[in-house]
């Protein structure tokens, strides 16, 4: 234990060994203990939440505060990010519903206590059709108010729908559709069904056959003692307890309650009754088995330990976060560097940080072993598909392993026969399950919604892995452990204060200079990206990331005197082209901070950070990580939630 000196009044643990470390169940050993998580890889195209909402489902026997019960679930979901949450309970064969916008949090238990039932349901939104509101937030009712839905992902044909359910019931869409929403097409094509002389059950089918897109359902209808459930595309869990059933986007919603689980499969219609459960294959109303698991995690609780925001937890813990990183099997390192030999076409693709992570495997393979790649941002891989077929990889970065562009990347890598290797902090998310091989960098939860140790540790095995793939593996390893030593020594107190002094000039600066610039050369162009979105995400200062090089061909345009601008020198081979720019830059009065091994006139500010060789990006990224800590708190903002970003980006 030490104190956090600069950082908060309490005592904090510095040190991921020998001591508790606090976290969510689902943000902890998913990412720490793969070889304890149930193993789901398979080859196929796997589902993933097109937004992170959470689902809540619940029917049991006896009836009991069943609304409470769904406020727990919610509440044990809410790291997935949402703007608006519901819930609805069955009392006495009538719905009892309360949605609101804002967080569940804001409520408590006691809320809810007088609401009794048998069944309920709950939902935390985030909103892609339609604007945060009470109207837009889940459940979603039908027009008789008979059925109630909850939903995930993205009905894609919902405006053919809603012109199918105008004609068939004869009223205008004004008067039908109460919602912005595309869900709230399903619990209407469910009524009508039901008003054509179908059960609930098979009611819910038929609507579940005209739906498109990728989605997770849920329903419960008045009257009626089960709940009918569905994916496709989109992640659900079974829970089976004492005379009850669970249904929900993760398990730690019910994970309390029961750790037997099942995990239905595309297509799958789920009637969840408090004694029975029944699956049914929609495609040709065969029946299938449900196959149960359990759950060998151990329930946690999080905390910052002692630092006031995740995001500085996670900046600072990054020494440790490395050390876990760099523990690569060699023999799967050199897997994967074969695989990346007998390819005759390599593509990274990732989203974000992980594409900028990306870019620097692309230069690693390059610089070490000659090997000739490309890096693509998912959303911008499609012209680049024809490109795929069996001589192909395709390797995938990310973070959270549920980005929805990367997995579209990915299902047309598998249809074309390419292989697919990832880089994940999650063990069995959507793109691990759809790889043929992952590696993982065990960085660790990263509840922050900006990437920092996650992204540094992608750094690492990116790293590691080059070396792999030049028959130098050796090599790598002792290059890491003395980067883990220099860092540990270097990032503590000291540099958080002495960031914090720069950012308060920027911030002065900021009143006037709205704006802010980063440059970089060769290994340190796509940091300076990657800066860029580090200080966009939290401070909301405009800035931009620039190749050095890039600064006559445009950029420079927008230096005047005062404009901050960081300028990352590396002992390299960029050096001198890096101070030739920066030289440009002061000749037209910017104010430049300097990060680098060694100082400069050039700079107005510097940062000293340790000569890591190869390893420079991860020195060079940690300082501006921190500078956007201190932006974000100076400016007012939140740095562990940015607004209108969430963790994990799952909208196409």
């Amino acid at each position: 234990m030490s104190v956090c000196k600069g950082f908060c009044n309490q005592t904090a643990p510095r040190t991921l060994n020998g001591i508790r470390v606090y976290y969510y169940i689902l943000i902890f050993l998913r990412y720490t203990h793969g070889n304890t998580h149930i193993m789901l890889r398979r080859r196929g195209k796997q589902g993933y939440d097109k937004y992170m909402c959470g689902i809540f489902g619940y029917v049991g026997k006896k009836e009991e505060e069943v609304a409470a019960r769904a406020y727990h679930g919610l509440r044990e979901l809410e790291y997935r990010g949402y703007d608006s949450w519901g819930i609805v309970a069955q009392k006495a064969k009538e719905f009892h519903l309360v949605r609101a916008v804002g967080k569940i949090s804001d409520k408590s238990a006691a809320d809810f206590k007088d609401i009794r039932g048998t069944m309920a349901l709950g939902h935390s939104r985030w909103a892609t059709h339609g604007g945060v509101s009470e109207k837009n937030a889940h459940p979603q009712l039908s027009y008789d108010d008979s059925v109630a839905v909850i939903h995930n992902g993205i009905i894609e044909n919902h405006r053919e729908l809603k012109h199918f359910l105008v004609e068939k019931l004869g009223q205008s869409e004004t008067s039908l559709f109460r919602s912005e929403t595309d869900t709230e097409v399903i619990p209407h094509l469910i009524a009508y069904f039901v008003g054509e002389g179908k059960s609930f059950e098979m009611a819910f089918i038929e609507a579940c056959r005209m739906l498109e897109g990728r989605y997770a359902i849920v329903a419960m209808k008045k009257g009626e003692s089960y709940l009918m459930a569905m994916r496709r595309g989109s992640p659900l869990v079974l829970g089976k307890g004492v005379e009850c059933y669970f249904v929900a986007s993760d398990v730690p919603a019910f994970l309390d309650h029961t750790r037997t689980v099942a995990y239905p499969e595309d297509k799958v219609a789920v009637k969840l009754k408090a004694d029975e459960l029944l699956l049914r294959d929609i495609t040709n109303a065969k029946k299938v088995d449900c196959v149960w698991k359990t759950i060998t995690w151990d329930k946690v609780s999080a905390t910052k330990e002692g630092y006031p925001h995740y995001m500085l937890k996670e900046i600072m813990e990054q020494g440790n976060s490395l050390d876990q990183a760099i523990r690569q099997d060699d023999a799967k390192l050199a897997e994967i560097a074969k695989m990346i030999k007998s390819a005759e076409h390599l593509f990274f693709v990732g989203c974000g940080t992980a594409a900028k992570m990306a870019k620097l495997g692309e230069l690693y393979l390059a610089k070490l072993g000659g090997k000739l790649s490309g890096t693509f941002v998912g959303s911008e891989f499609s012209i680049y598909e024809q490109f795929l077929d069996k001589r192909g990889l395709l390797f995938a970065v990310s973070q959270s392993g549920e980005t929805a562009d990367v997995l579209e990347a990915l299902a047309k890598a598998e249809e074309e026969g390419a292989k697919i290797v990832a880089l994940l902090n999650v063990v069995d998310s959507s793109i691990d399950r759809m790889s043929d091989t992952s590696l993982y960098i065990h960085a660790g939860p990263e509840i922050a919604v900006a990437s920092t140790k996650a992204a540094t540790a992608q750094i690492a095995v990116l790293l590691l892995l080059a070396h792999a793939y030049a028959g130098k593996i050796g090599e790598g390893k002792h290059l890491m452990r003395g980067v883990v030593k220099d860092i540990r020594a270097w990032l503590n107190s000291d540099l958080f204060q002495e960031t914090k002094k720069i950012a308060e000039k920027v911030f002065e600066k900021s009143k006037k200079h709205n704006d802010l610039y980063v440059i970089g050369r060769g290994l340190s162009a796509p940091i300076a990206h990657e800066a860029a979105i580090k200080i966009q995400e939290v401070s909301y200062i405009h800035a931009e990331g620039f190749s050095g090089g890039e600064l006559k061909h445009g950029p420079i345009a927008l230096v005047g005197v005062g404009t901050p601008v960081i300028a990352i020198v590396p002992n390299d081979e960029t050096k001198r082209d890096m101070e030739s720019n920066t030289t440009e830059l002061r000749a037209r009065g910017a104010y430049v901070i300097g990060i680098a091994p060694e100082n400069s006139m050039l700079y107005d500010e510097w940062i000293k950070v340790p000569n890591l060789g190869l390893a420079s990006p991860i020195a060079s990224l940690i300082p501006i990580q921190l500078l956007a800590y201190h932006l974000a708190l100076l400016r007012g903002n939140d740095p562990d939630k940015p607004r209108n970003l969430a963790k994990s980006v799952t909208v196409k």
